[in-house]
């Protein structure tokens, strides 16, 4: 292999940070990670003291063919039911679905008999995938680590602390771990100096009933109500609230059996052998990394430390954009540390 581009500190092991650092692995970066929380299976994440840690909570699903079940993917058909639809879906057709969105494979416009209830107005049925969160980025913290990617569990207050803790080669594990050229900033939100950042606060419910769509109603009020398999008999999250500017870190029981009332009677097949109630296993609790404007991703020279590359504050699309923010933070990294040696020259 030929000598590394350089040395790239990514700050969090999100789907972001893990992501990046994937990539950067991939473009022939040296990577490191420094992540106060790190992936882990599902009942070993304490839900109070890592809710800031949003990844593992996610429940990511989205368009696409194929399956990959090391990685946590399951392939199954999407439902979408609207109350109060716009032109841009009553006017979707299996063709501009496919051209337009990218949606390969079966779509079709569900008719008005297949409806829940008389309030939804518009529906349809496609093919799509859902991913296990836990699984998924334990995958890729694999993968990274495979890579010669380095990875260490601390919690990072700034930038220039993690300039100062790179600023000469490091040994580590029997390795050398050289200076820094520069840092990938993926803390969700922010390192605290970014008044635009604010959470968004969800609620959702794991129960122990599989389910053979993934599910999303929206409803005429702003609400959602939506179901994501988890895949791998690992159950079905029941969703879930959007709340800004909410730090609350307890599940409200009141919520709880609003979400799951208001999914069964919008999916009713999930009660399966006679059951009339979903069965709760965990009520889940995360900030969604919220920015005003949308996400921060963009390069940065911070005095006195170095380039940063910031991505972050994605709110509930991390899993959605993860590859495509990947390819900036390269893009971005690659023109910078680039233009610098071209001023030396």
């Amino acid at each position: 292999m030929s000598e590394p581009k350089g040395h790239v500190v990514v700050i969090g092991a999100g789907v972001i940070g893990l992501s990046s650092a994937l990539a950067l692995l991939e473009a022939n970066y040296a990577t490191t990670i420094l992540a106060k929380d790190l992936p882990a299976p599902f009942e070993s994440i304490d839900p109070r003291s890592q809710i800031n840690f949003t990844s593992p909570w996610a429940a990511p699903t989205t368009a696409g063919q194929g399956q990959d079940q090391q990685a946590g993917i399951t392939f199954l058909k999407g439902i979408e039911y609207l109350e109060s639809p716009g032109p841009e879906y009553t006017s979707l057709t299996p063709q501009r679905a496919s051209q337009e969105l990218g949606l390969p494979g079966h779509f079709r416009v569900l008719e008005t008999h297949e409806f829940p209830d008389d309030k939804v107005q518009w529906g349809c049925e496609y093919d799509t995938w859902c991913v296990n969160p836990m699984q998924y980025c334990l995958f890729l913290l694999g993968q990274i680590i495979a890579r010669g990617g380095k990875v260490f569990k601390r919690d990072v207050r700034s930038v220039a602390e993690v300039f100062q803790l790179f600023s000469d080669s490091v040994q580590e594990f029997g390795a050398t771990i050289p200076p820094a050229d520069a840092v990938v900033n993926a803390t969700g939100i922010g390192l605290g100096d970014d008044e635009m950042v604010f959470p968004t606060r969800g609620q959702t419910c794991l129960v122990q009933e599989p389910c053979d769509a993934t599910v999303t109603r929206q409803n005429a009020d702003g609400t959602w109500t939506f179901c994501v398999p988890r895949g791998f008999k690992a159950g079905t999250i029941i969703g879930g609230t959007k709340e800004p500017d909410n730090w609350d870190p307890k599940p409200d029981p009141e919520v709880r059996e609003r979400l799951l009332r208001a999914f069964e009677g919008t999916y009713p097949r999930i009660l399966a052998d006679g059951k009339t109630r979903l069965t709760p296993v965990r009520d889940i609790v995360g900030r969604r990394p919220t920015r005003k404007g949308g996400l921060r991703l963009e390069g940065e020279v911070v005095d006195g430390a170095g380039f940063v590359m910031h991505a972050y504050g994605l709110g509930g699309r991390g899993y959605e954009l993860s590859w495509g923010v990947a390819e900036g933070v390269i893009e971005g990294i690659q023109g910078h540390l680039e233009s610098e040696k071209g001023s030396r020259l």
